[in-house]
């Protein structure tokens, strides 16, 4: 009630005309209700009671507030009209009421003014708005709907419109919703958004209601919402087969508002669980038969899944199983194949050393196929003459090149298993220590080039 006899009074007290020496002015009101760094404006009418022309202009006499200064020439009886924006300059002027001097004079008569009182008043942005509730279904949020609608009901507390507003609702349990509003004057109005609840948890939620108007915020508060108990669990299933391969997947999610308590059983044979791999492991298996049953306990929080995944493999196992094959047959080809050489030297001394030495080759084809066409290189260095008494094989081939001699037989064909000995009779002499080079087999094993080392003998004269 005392606010509706203020605004009568105010109203009364600004349409009213202020009659000085020579001059009246009446004052409009266009708008007197701003925030800080928003301008009021007025409506000023200036009257010439005199019988002379004058030249007129006014001033504010709060210097805090900022306008623009005009002058008038105004014939006798007439009127003058002009429009005053007052501004609030944010570092001066707060938010408050204020009454404002404005002087209309003379400039041709000092003695000719009037004064005329401007009333405004300067609020806060974040006063303009009250939140005055937030409603949603009377048995709360349903997480399981597609959406669900939240009304905000917000009051304008000031006669004053507020255009190009825009409502934000921000929460936890719900993507940010926004929708652009203007607001009348004193209007009381309700805005209904629809929310994705994304698998709220049952019970109260904060939201956070923003209004802003560019970078002004013009409303900060906090409701609450009752989200219902509505359980809610899907389940997928998802069985793939491959070549010796069997995976299932499975998923459950709980689309809905409160904790779900889930068991879930899976069956496998003995021969499936022998070659299982199984992700998270169950709680516990059962058995029954010749069968297995695993068995998970757990909870899904709204929201949340649970997957299990399960994979058979025979496939793996069977190519491990003939990959050690294969690595074993392999090994023991290379084992029992191609050709295999060593070398011996049988020496007699005499008083001043070694007289001659006898040295053999056991050449051996260890597989089981024929080898034909091979060549046997022996080499000797520091020797006085050629080899002699071959024994049952001669060389093809004997080159000496000063003391170092060096022997090749070739073309010679082992049938498996075959054994072959290669002799040589040498004069020598050895006073400290020799060391004979092994000698090389060259042969080929299915068209591929093969070549055996054999071993180095040693002889202390």
């Amino acid at each position: 009630m005392k606010r509706l006899i203020f605004l009568f009074l105010f109203i009364f007290l600004l349409a009213i005309t202020v009659n000085g020496a020579g001059l009246s002015v009446k004052t409009t009101v266009v708008d007197n209700l701003i925030l800080v760094g928003e301008d009021a404006i007025f409506d000023i009418t200036v009257k010439n009671d005199q019988g002379s022309s004058d030249r007129v202009t006014f001033l504010i006499t709060d210097l805090n507030w900022e306008w623009e200064k005009k002058f008038f020439d105004i014939s006798p009886g007439r009127s003058e009209q002009f429009r005053l924006r007052l501004k609030a300059p944010e570092s001066t002027i707060k938010p408050d009421r204020y009454s404002i001097n404005l002087k209309v004079y003379s400039t041709l008569d000092s003695s000719v003014y009037v004064y005329e009182p401007l009333l405004v008043n300067v609020f806060d942005e974040s006063s303009f708005l009250k939140l005055e509730k937030i409603d949603s279904s009377v048995r709360g949020l349903d997480p399981s709907k597609d959406s669900n609608v939240i009304k905000v009901t917000i009051k304008n507390r000031y006669d004053k419109p507020i255009d190009n507003a825009e409502i934000f609702l921000e929460s936890d349990i719900f993507d940010t919703v926004s929708k652009k509003v203007d607001f009348n004057e004193a209007e009381l109005k309700t805005e209904g958004f629809s929310v994705d609840l994304n698998g709220a948890i049952e019970g109260w939620h904060d939201i956070n209601v923003i209004v802003k108007r560019g970078s002004s915020v013009l409303l900060d508060d906090i409701g609450r919402v009752m989200v219902g108990k509505h359980p809610d669990i899907k389940e997928d299933k998802e069985i793939i087969s491959g070549f010796m391969t069997k995976n299932y997947n499975i998923i459950k999610r709980n689309e809905g508002s409160t904790i779900s308590e889930e068991v879930y059983r899976l069956r496998l044979t003995s021969f499936e669980r022998s070659f299982s791999n199984v992700d998270p492991e169950p709680s516990f298996i059962e058995k029954s038969g010749d069968d297995y049953y695993y068995v998970w306990n757990f909870n899904i929080k709204p929201g949340e899944e649970y997957r299990i995944s399960v994979e058979i493999n025979y496939r793996d196992p069977l190519f491990l199983l003939i990959a050690l094959i294969v690595i074993v047959w392999l090994i023991a080809y290379l084992v029992e194949s191609g050709i295999s050489i060593k070398k011996k030297a049988l020496t007699i001394k005499s008083k001043d050393g070694i007289s001659y030495m006898k040295v053999l080759l056991m050449i051996k084809n260890r597989g089981k196929k024929e080898i034909k066409n091979l060549r046997i290189v022996d080499q000797l260095f520091n020797v006085k003459t050629v080899p002699s008494d071959y024994g049952t094989l001669r060389p093809s081939k004997v080159n000496r090149s000063g003391d170092s001699v060096v022997l090749v037989w070739d073309n010679i064909n082992l049938v498996g298993k075959e054994e072959r000995i290669i002799s040589y009779r040498v004069n020598i002499e050895i006073r400290n220590k020799m060391r004979l080079p092994g000698a090389l087999v060259r042969y080929k094993v299915r068209n591929r080039p093969a070549v055996t080392r054999s071993n180095s003998v040693f002889i202390v004269g």
